[in-house]
C-alpha cells in the first residue's frame, strides 16, 4: 500500500490547508485572512475527511453499473461489464482522521472519535464490498507495519460492526462540534446514521446469516431496531446538498460535465416506471427531443407533450455501441432530468437515507430478523422516495413536466396492481418487489449500493449481451473489482496470501467473495 507507507503528515496538512477551498458541499464558508498564518484544527481536518471519504466521486460511474443510465460517448467499461482494478485510497485519507482526533480538545474527543470510528467502518466497509479480503487490522498503523497483512474478510466484517459499536457509543456521550459539513456538528444525528450504516452492513451479511454464529447477524439486526435510534423521516438524510455558489455546485451541471447531455435513461429505469405509471419518470428523465420538441421532430412524427408517456423509452444499455450512438445522434432518447443537467443546485445525493433504510427494514422483516410488518416497511420506504423526490425537485415544468407528485397519488400508486405488496407472495416474489423499489428511489443516490444488492439478491434482472459483453464471463457481470496496482508493486507479498486464501491465488473480477457465497 504505497501511500500508505509514504505518507507524511505535514504533506497531509498542507493539503488540508489547500484543499478546503474547493470542497463540493452546502457548508459554511472557510474564510481565513491571507495575511494571518492558518493552524490547522480538528474541525478543519473533520471537514475535508467527511468530504472526501462520503462525497461520491463520478457518480454517473455507478448508475452506467446498475444499468440505470447508459453513456451515449464511447464505449464505457462499467456500462459494459469491464471492472478494472479498484482502490485503497479512503484507507491512505483515514490517516488524517486520526490525526483529527490527536488534535482535538477534551471537550470535543467524543465527537471527533465517533467521526473516526464512522468514517473508518465506511471507509473498510466499501472496501471490502469492492474488492473481498483487504487489509484492516494492520492498515492504519503504518510506522508499525509496512506491509499490512490482508484479513479474511469475515474478521474485516467483525471489526467493521465493532468500529460502528464504538462510533454510536462516542456519539451519544458528545457535544456538538465544528467541522461537520452534513449534520452541522449534531452528535444524535450521527449516532442515528451510525446505526443506519449497522443495518445497512448487516443485511449486506444476509447470506451468512446461518452460518456464522460469531457475528450474530440477525440478534445484532433486530437488537438495533428495538432499542437504538434510526433516522424518523428524510430530514435525518446523510446527503450531500448542493447551491449555486463556486466551489459548491452540482457536479453534473453540463458546464462541467459536458457528456451529461448524453447520458441516456435505459430500460431497466424506464420499463418499470411506465408499467407502474410512477410520476418520478418526469422528475428523473427529460422526454425524448425527437417527438416533443419542433427543431428536432423525427420526419412524419406526431408531435407529443413532454408528459405524454409515449415520449419516454429506454435504450438498453447492453446493445451495440453503434445501435446507441444512432439513437443519441437522432434525439431518440432520454437525457437525464434537466434539474441535474442545468441547475448548478441539483438534486442532493443521499449516502444513508430514509428510504433506503425503510426497504432494508422491509427486507429484513420479510426474513423475520425482525418482528414488524414487512409491508408497512415496503410503503414507507415508497413513500420516502416520492416525499424526497417533490420536495427537492423546483416546481418547474422542465423539471416535473406539470406532474405533481400528491398525497393522493401516492396514495393510489402503493394501490396499483403491480405495486400492491402481496402477502400471498413467496419471499423471493416480496424480495423482488423490495429490491426493485430500492433500486427506482436509488437513481443518483446511494453511490454502488445498486449492484451490490443485484450481486446479493439477483434483482432487478439487468440485461446482459454476450455479443457486447467485456466480461469474459459472457453471460455475467462481474463480482468485483481487481487489487489495487500499489499493491501489486509495494505489498504484492501479502495480496498474493490473501488470493492464495480465497481463490488459488488468481486475481479475477469474477471470483465470489465470502460474503456472496
Amino acid at each position: 500500500m504505497k501511500n500508505l507507507i509514504k505518507t507524511k503528515y505535514s504533506f497531509i496538512l498542507f493539503m488540508v490547508l489547500f484543499g478546503l477551498v474547493g470542497c463540493t458541499s452546502n457548508f459554511d464558508d472557510l474564510n481565513t485572512d491571507p495575511n494571518k498564518p492558518t493552524t490547522v484544527t480538528s474541525a478543519m481536518l473533520c471537514t475535508q475527511i467527511i468530504l472526501d471519504n462520503i462525497l461520491p466521486s463520478s457518480p454517473w460511474n455507478s448508475e452506467f453499473l446498475s444499468k440505470k443510465i447508459l453513456s451515449g460517448e464511447g464505449i464505457d467499461s462499467y456500462q459494459y461489464n469491464n471492472l478494472g482494478k479498484g482502490s485503497f485510497g479512503m484507507i491512505e485519507r483515514l490517516t488524517n482522521a486520526k490525526k483529527m482526533v490527536e488534535l482535538s480538545s477534551e471537550k470535543d474527543l467524543p465527537a471527533y472519535t465517533g467521526v473516526f470510528y464512522f468514517l473508518k467502518a465506511w471507509t473498510f466497509y466499501r472496501h471490502t464490498l469492492e474488492m473481498g479480503d483487504i487489509p484492516y487490522s494492520e492498515a492504519l498503523d503504518i510506522e508499525k507495519y509496512r506491509y499490512p497483512k490482508y484479513d479474511e474478510q469475515k474478521k474485516v466484517f467483525e471489526g467493521i460492526l465493532a468500529d460502528l459499536t464504538l462510533a454510536e457509543n462516542y456519539f451519544e456521550r458528545a457535544d456538538n462540534f465544528e467541522g461537520d459539513p452534513f449534520y452541522k456538528g449534531s452528535p444524535t444525528l450521527w449516532r442515528k446514521a451510525t446505526n443506519v450504516l449497522r443495518l445497512k452492513v448487516l443485511m449486506s451479511l444476509q447470506k451468512r446469516a446461518d452460518d456464522t454464529e460469531a457475528l450474530k447477524i440477525k440478534n445484532q439486526f433486530a437488537e438495533i431496531v428495538g432499542k437504538h435510534p434510526l433516522f424518523s423521516s428524510n430530514a435525518d438524510n446523510l446527503q450531500v446538498v448542493f447551491s449555486s455558489i463556486q466551489g459548491q455546485e452540482n457536479p453534473m451541471h453540463e458546464s462541467k460535465w459536458r457528456a451529461i447531455n448524453t447520458y441516456a435513461a435505459t430500460i431497466t429505469m424506464i420499463q418499470p416506471l411506465k408499467e407502474r405509471s410512477d410520476y418520478r419518470l418526469f422528475y428523473y428523465f427529460a422526454p425524448m427531443q425527437a417527438v416533443t420538441e419542433k427543431d428536432y421532430l423525427i420526419p412524419g412524427g406526431t408531435l407529443l407533450e413532454r408528459n405524454d408517456w409515449n415520449a419516454y423509452n429506454g435504450v438498453d444499455p447492453s446493445d451495440p455501441s453503434a445501435s446507441i450512438y444512432n439513437k443519441i445522434s437522432i434525439k431518440m432518447f432520454n437525457r437525464v432530468n434537466d434539474v441535474y443537467r442545468t441547475s448548478f443546485e441539483g438534486v442532493p445525493f443521499i449516502r444513508l437515507g430514509y428510504a433506503d433504510m425503510n426497504f432494508i427494514l422491509a427486507e429484513a422483516a420479510e426474513r423475520e430478523w425482525i418482528t414488524g410488518d414487512p409491508k408497512s416497511y415496503y410503503e414507507e420506504g415508497i413513500r420516502a422516495s416520492f416525499d424526497f423526490v417533490r420536495t427537492t425537485v423546483p416546481n418547474k415544468i422542465e423539471y416535473t413536466q406539470g406532474m405533481t407528485i400528491s398525497d393522493e397519488y401516492i396514495d393510489s400508486y402503493l394501490k396499483n396492481p403491480k405495486v400492491i405488496y402481496n402477502s400471498n407472495g413467496t419471499l423471493d416474489e416480496h424480495i423482488e418487489q423490495i429490491i426493485l423499489q430500492s433500486y427506482i428511489a436509488s437513481f443518483f443516490h446511494l453511490s454502488w449500493d445498486s449492484y451490490f444488492e443485484y450481486r446479493r439478491t439477483g434483482y432487478p434482472k439487468l440485461p446482459i449481451n454476450p455479443e457486447t459483453n467485456l466480461n469474459e464471463v459472457k453471460n455475467k457481470i462481474p463480482s468485483r473489482w481487481l487489487y489495487p496496482q500499489s499493491e501489486i508493486n509495494y505489498n504484492k507479498k501479502e495480496m498474493s496470501i490473501a488470493l492464495d486464501r480465497q481463490w488459488g491465488g488468481v486475481d479475477n473480477i469474477n471470483n465470489s467473495m465470502w460474503i456472496l457465497k
